[in-house]
């Protein structure tokens, strides 16, 4: 693990020097005199051409010749430190950082980058208990911290067996990062096999099999964790369908969200494909569309469903999905979209399927009180034979309501 590249020891160079020029005016105690800073630059450029020996006798000599506990020890410390860590010596790195930080001397923006990088010197010589409390000190104090080292702190927790805390850690990174690699996916699902948190550990395998559909070992794993739950019918059709690995990315997934409505567990199916569509996997066409609405309906979330029977119904010219669609709005008591909905599917729809629709309208008129119109939508489905008995009835009911006068038009 190299922390930073001579480039960057570059670039931190002037940082420092640059930091001390601006910060003169604010606080005489961040200045380097000028034979110091010569003695850095000349170090510096040392190390830049790789003649890192060179440049630790220069350093060690430097920090002989400043003041104990000074900004300027520091920085040498801080030099020096950069100068190990690039050679991967690890041990000789972090003590020196640990005197910069423990000296008080530096700016506090230096010490808050100055923590994080000693917490990753530390964790990559494997001195875990020290590298995770400083690295949550750092956390609590970085308003944005980079997804890395959520990462970091949760493979250290990993290490020192505190799962809980990876989870937490892992977690945060996959949300932050949609391109989430296939490791962190990997590192989740060993700490909830660790803690015998089965169902969570089923779900990151969904997950990682919608990723990776050709990873034997994710659904070996699958199928074992469905048993275990008791769930034999599921886990001896997950084998199944893992011994089907010559099929294509799609097929395979659209074959498992059909397993689970079939075995009724529509709520999986219906986030499979969902994460399939999303990821590009599976095609948004009509077919699989329909698919995802047969699930989320049959999981009880017309809600959801709404939204995929829209995209349906603009790729429908014949009607049938705006009626489905207008159905599941009633249902939903959604009267008013009810209503607008109905309109535009009357437009497309011919032949039976116009009575239901007229029917459908006619009570959904009757539920926004506009018994005129519910009496002229009944009297349109009556034309229907299917729907013919249904629409006398709400007749009826409809003109016991009017006023004789209107009740008795024709």
């Amino acid at each position: 693990m190299k922390i930073l590249s001579v480039f960057k020891l570059f670039l931190l160079s002037i940082l420092v020097l640059m930091s001390s020029v601006t910060l003169a005016k604010e606080d005489s105690q961040y200045l380097l005199s000028e034979q110091t800073y010569k003695d850095l630059s000349a170090a510096q450029t040392l190390m830049e051409a790789d003649e890192y020996s060179a440049a630790e006798a220069q350093l060690k000599t430097l920090l002989n010749k400043v003041e104990s506990g000074s900004y300027e020890k520091a920085v040498v410390q801080q030099t020096l430190g950069y100068l190990y860590s690039s050679l991967q010596e690890y041990k000789k790195a972090s003590p020196l950082f640990q005197q910069a930080l423990d000296s008080n001397a530096l700016p506090e923006k230096v010490s808050h980058e100055l923590r994080y990088n000693l917490a990753q010197l530390l964790l990559a010589d494997e001195q875990y208990s020290k590298g995770i409390a400083m690295l949550e000190t750092w956390l609590k104090s970085e308003a944005s911290p980079p997804n890395s080292a959520h990462v970091l702190l949760a493979s250290a927790y990993y290490n020192v067996k505190n799962y809980k805390k990876t989870i937490e850690h892992i977690s945060i990174a996959i949300k932050n990062d949609k391109s989430s690699t296939e490791s962190w996916y990997q590192m989740l699902l060993s700490a909830h096999l660790e803690l015998k948190q089965y169902k969570s550990a089923i779900s990151v395998l969904e997950t990682l099999i919608t990723r990776y559909p050709y990873q034997a070992n994710y659904w070996a794993q699958l199928s074992s964790l469905y048993l275990q739950q008791n769930k034999e019918l599921t886990g001896l059709a997950v084998k199944m369908l893992a011994q089907r690995l010559e099929l294509g990315d799609s097929k395979i997934l659209i074959n498992l969200a059909d397993m689970y409505r079939y075995v009724h567990i529509p709520y999986k199916s219906a986030q499979l494909l969902s994460k399939g569509m999303e990821d590009g996997v599976i095609k948004s066409d009509f077919e699989n569309l329909d698919r995802l609405a047969d699930s989320w309906l049959a999981a009880k979330e017309p809600l959801k469903a709404t939204s995929v029977l829209q995209k349906i119904a603009a790729l429908d010219s014949s009607g049938e999905s705006d009626l489905r669609y207008s159905r599941v709005l009633f249902d939903l008591e959604q009267w008013q979209n009810t209503e607008d909905s109905l309109s535009k599917t009357l437009i497309k729809l011919k032949g039976q399927q116009v009575g239901k629709a007229f029917l459908l309208l006619g009570m959904t008129q009757f539920h926004l009180n506009k018994l005129p119109q519910a009496k002229e939508s009944f009297t349109k489905a009556m034309k229907y034979q299917e729907d013919r008995n249904q629409a006398s009835q709400w007749l009826r009911h409809i003109e016991s309501l009017l006023p004789k006068e209107e009740a008795g038009e024709s």
